[in-house]
């Protein structure tokens, strides 16, 4: 037999094979000790004689009764105590997303570190040349490019010390000297 973790009753093999003669063996000795049928003849259980007659008489006369009962109010405030909170949940929907917005951060709120890290990562497909031709140098002044705290005098002992052409920046540099 195969063990069920389960269900640890077991019954023998054939146990119901031969189970109807055994039960019927067993009554038939029990009534030869009592010498009587042990099984009774009727259920035990009877109905009055013309009950199921009047049946419909007695259940309508105890139904239909000429006395009124009492008149039970169904609470009609509650009506208002609904109409009450549909109209603050309303209120709450309209105005609780008001609250939690957050401010909106636009390109002024980056660190110069933060887009100095983008372009050093990111795979742009354009060289600094091309870049430098994308942007209109009209429109920059040497203050937007420019820290506060670094002078002139700096930036140009830099460009001597790092850039072998000084032309290819496209700078007039004896503006600066």
């Amino acid at each position: 037999m195969k063990k069920d973790k389960e269900n640890n009753f077991k019954t023998p093999e054939g146990y119901f094979d031969s189970f109807h003669d055994r039960l019927m063996d067993k009554i038939k000795q029990e009534e030869a000790a009592a010498g009587e049928s042990i099984i009774p003849k009727t259920d035990g259980f009877t109905v009055p004689e013309a009950y199921f007659s009047n049946l419909t008489d007695d259940v309508l006369s105890k139904t239909i009764s000429s006395e009124k009962g009492k008149v039970v109010q169904l609470k009609p405030y509650r009506k208002f105590f609904y109409g009450a909170a549909a109209a603050a949940a309303v209120l709450f929907l309209v105005f609780v997303p008001n609250w939690t917005t957050e401010p909106q951060i636009g390109f002024e709120d980056l660190a110069h570190t933060e887009i100095d890290d983008y372009f050093d990562t990111a795979q742009l497909d354009m060289s600094s040349y091309e870049i430098a031709e994308a942007v209109s140098l009209e429109d920059i002044e040497l203050s937007d490019v420019m820290d506060d705290n670094l002078e002139v005098e700096n930036i140009l002992d830099y460009l001597d010390e790092n850039v072998e052409d000084i032309e290819e920046l496209n700078l007039d540099y004896s503006d600066y000297e």
